[in-house]
């Protein structure tokens, strides 16, 4: 398992979010904190991504160029679904490039752009 410093930055059509943070890099897993202690787990897979969020809301996307995926929000015991429609998806040379639609009842709710860079700061 490797430490590694994440620069994670979201935006999307109402917010953005930007912080700098250590995290922990084993097995194509990246895993993180932010300041408000919520918990994040990001899968690196061959062709998908999977983005877990745990702490004020639970949150769960998985991102596939190829497919529409279901993605969900739980805050306050309230469930949001949504269809994920991903239109660039790119892993490489620990530059991690997402960008998104959010979309119910056939409707765009929002778009958003997911960048992570992270670099190895400790081998184990």
């Amino acid at each position: 398992m490797n430490k590694i410093l994440i620069d994670f930055e979201i935006n999307s059509l109402d917010s953005k979010v930007k912080f700098r943070t250590l995290g922990k890099y084993n097995n194509q897993k990246i895993t993180f904190k932010d300041k408000e202690l919520n918990s994040h787990k990001i899968i690196l897979n061959k062709e998908i991504v999977e983005y877990y969020k745990t702490g004020s809301m639970d949150m769960k996307f998985v991102f596939d160029l190829k497919n529409s995926t279901i993605g969900t929000y739980l805050v306050d015991e309230n469930l949001f679904k949504f269809d994920i429609s991903t239109t660039r998806l790119e892993n490489s040379n620990n530059k991690l490039l997402i960008e998104y639609s959010l979309i119910q009842n056939n409707e765009i709710v929002n778009k958003s752009t997911l960048i992570i860079l992270y670099s190895i700061t400790q081998e184990e």
